[in-house]
């Protein structure tokens, strides 16, 4: 029998350094390298790299360079069961999701998940890893965008209550320079809707059990929350889910009963904008003889909807309900009024 190179070492010591050196490295090692790293014979490597791969749960894999005839051991960490691989197409989409909403979030936000999409990048497949380069190619544009590190530390508390599932006291300010009110409140879920952040969760009672004051989840815009105090005693985990997003309806406001909304578009451009978009799943368009763009659906938020025809101005008629039509009708008379 051939004297031991490292007489001090046992199998297992060796064993053990084999795979903590090819599991903490993305390179791959040669059988000579791994004789001087490990201080041993090239059959000692293979009979080493046979004893990691009995094991179900691991797998040594092994190339030969054609020409050299050089073989090269090496962990492939995305079929190691250590993460699961993402494909080149899935992280572009993620860099995609920063650059159209990233510039939403405050600043230190916005730093922490550029670094975590560039980390994600050790997930890529070893062929797409090596020649990876990180890439911006797509800008999110908004109009009057808040500044949302104002109320960075709120935010943050925010996420901390529904990941842990506890109730808050919230300070919230509905209108500008308003009074200030605190409510004792389970938030749920994040909402993005025109760039703007809502909370949306149910206000509770502040002591006893915990349970829902109102049957309908209430939505805080995030901006207008100046303080955010966790309760550690108060459990959301009992209430109810909140209700599935339904694509039936237009808007997110809850205020009644649905109903139903037809509208006429005369302007081309502004019949293009509208008919280009889903405003709900059971969204009806069609086209008048003079070619203006008949629009139906159904909204249960009175107050959005209005917003939504306003917006459009002489570019719209209201058709349906007769309600609607009357709320722009006075709307009008107070503007021709204003202008006067």
């Amino acid at each position: 029998m051939p004297k031991k190179i490292d007489p001090d070492a046992t199998k297992s010591d060796k064993l053990l350094k084999l795979y903590r050196l090819l599991l903490g490295s993305e390179r791959k090692y040669s059988t000579l390298e791994l004789t001087k790293l490990l201080n041993c014979s090239k059959q000692s490597i293979r009979h080493l790299v046979d004893t990691l791969n009995s094991n179900e749960e691991i797998n040594v894999e092994e190339e030969t360079d054609p020409k050299t005839r050089t073989k090269r051991y090496f962990i492939e960490h995305c079929r190691h069961g250590m993460y699961e691989p993402i494909a080149i197409e899935g992280y572009r989409q993620m860099e995609l999701c920063r650059d159209i909403v990233g510039e939403l979030l405050p600043e230190d936000d916005r730093k922490k998940l550029e670094q975590a999409i560039f980390n994600a990048a050790n997930y890529l497949p070893r062929k797409e890893r090596f020649s990876f380069k990180t890439i911006s190619f797509a800008q999110g544009l908004s109009k009057g965008h808040i500044d949302y590190s104002k109320v960075q530390t709120q935010l943050h508390s925010l996420y901390e209550c529904i990941n842990r599932k506890k109730c808050c006291l919230v300070s919230h300010q509905k209108f500008f320079d308003g009074e200030l009110k605190k409510h004792c409140f389970a938030p749920m879920k994040l909402i993005v809707l025109h760039e703007n952040f809502y909370i949306a969760g149910f206000i509770v009672n502040e002591s006893g059990p915990v349970i829902p004051k109102y049957d309908n989840p209430t939505n805080f815009a995030v901006q207008r929350i100046t303080e955010v105090e966790i309760l550690e005693d108060r459990s959301s985990e009992k209430l109810p889910a909140l209700p599935e997003k339904s694509d039936n309806l237009f808007g997110i406001i809850k205020e009644g009963q649905p109903f139903t909304v037809k509208l006429k578009f005369t302007n081309l451009y502004v019949s293009t904008y509208v008919a280009d978009r889903l405003w709900s799943d059971n969204q009806k368009i069609s086209f008048d003889e003079d070619g203006s763009l008949i629009l139906n659906f159904n909204s249960d938020s009175y107050y959005e909807v209005l917003s939504f025809v306003m917006a459009y101005g002489s570019s719209v008629t209201v058709l349906e309900p007769e309600f609607l039509r009357q709320a722009v009708k006075d709307e009008i008379a107070r503007l021709s009024k204003i202008y006067k």
